[in-house]
């Protein structure tokens, strides 16, 4: 039986390399060697709080080359580059062996539906951001913007960089990112925003207000902003708050992030500005539209990788992407021939 190495997660905070079997593709799969794999916010809550068994390797941001494909397997062939919607059969998300290892199997694969086909204009590293893309712009494209839309973005990790890349490529082009990080900050700057905001530095709604217009009304006893949309990209009380005080009478508010339990917002101030409330979860088509975008350059994601792990180092990889301050996609990475 031939070995491979893989992480493991084996209890909270504890992440160990151990020689498991390559998956065979049997009849009806593939097998991926894994190029790129980047650490998810997902990853990081399995890893604080594991939901998922003993022993599970992680890892759904990933990209690869075929080496191995099943006889009743159609569309697909030996060399393909490829990247993998984890949704439909759970790779990596505990359910299936993911790709924090060199080799993953992929059960019964349809093309453009469960494993897309990567052009070479899309290399192996923007190839693993395939899935965090299509999260960006699902977010996005359930928003129904016009490209003339006041946007503000709260939260500038890699799905709020994401959504920002996602309405750049839209054309919407007033785009607001509030986050604490100097570092995430600049990097949005880089992706196209209008102006950032550290709230440590004065009201997150001020400074909307101050680049959109506010005004005065008798349901708030302060000013209240307008932006047409809001995007909660970060997952934190204060940006229910925040994110509805920055709204104009009317404005919607997309809810990106998971806030893992029940949170508090001001229904009152909701109703009586009419504002439309949107929780979006993951994606559904987007996968094929990330990847023209990026193909096409009209999207350039790979500023956002700021670490490079081997997977040896998979556990101190995980401690750099809990670094809120510096990091937005940390990226584990093998060379393949």
């Amino acid at each position: 039986m031939t070995m491979q190495r893989a992480a493991r997660l084996q209890a909270a905070g504890q992440i160990e390399i151990h020689d498991i079997a390559v998956p065979a593709a049997g009849a009806d799969g593939i097998v991926v060697q894994v190029a790129a794999c980047g650490i998810c916010g997902t990853d990081l809550s399995f890893y604080r709080a594991p939901t998922v068994p003993p022993g599970s390797v992680l890892g759904h941001e990933f990209s690869g080359r075929i080496v191995a494909i099943g006889k009743d397997v159609d569309g697909l062939a030996l060399g393909d580059r490829v990247v993998v919607n984890p949704m439909t059969q759970g790779v990596g998300l505990g359910r299936a062996d993911g790709a924090f290892s060199h080799y993953v199997r992929v059960d019964a694969p349809e093309r453009d539906k469960t494993v897309f086909v990567l052009p070479e204009t899309v290399s192996d590293e923007a190839g693993a951001l395939v899935e965090p893309f299509s999260v960006g712009l699902h977010a996005v494209n359930s928003a129904g913007l016009r490209a003339t839309d006041r946007v503000v973005i709260f939260g500038a990790g890699m799905i709020g960089q994401c959504v920002l890349a996602a309405l750049r490529a839209k054309g919407v082009r007033d785009i607001l990112v509030i986050d604490y990080s100097e570092r995430r900050l600049q990097l949005a700057m880089q992706l196209g925003a209008r102006a950032v905001h550290d709230p440590r530095n004065g009201s997150a709604r001020a400074f909307v207000g101050h680049h959109f217009r506010e005004e005065m009304t008798r349901f708030a006893d302060e000013p209240l902003a307008e932006a047409d949309v809001a995007f909660d990209c970060a997952g934190v009380a204060a940006v229910l708050t925040d994110g509805l005080r920055s709204l104009r009478r009317r404005g919607k508010f997309v809810i990106v992030a998971d806030h893992h339990g029940p949170a508090t917002i001001d229904m009152r101030l909701l109703m009586l500005r009419r504002i439309t409330m949107i929780g979006v979860l993951a994606y559904d088509e987007e996968f094929a539209e990330a990847i023209d975008l990026m193909a096409r350059s009209v999207v350039d994601l790979m500023p956002l990788v700021t670490h490079r792990f081997a997977l040896e180092d998979l556990a101190e990889a995980f401690r750099a992407q809990l670094d809120t301050d510096n990091a937005v996609k940390v990226m584990m990475t093998h060379a393949i021939g």
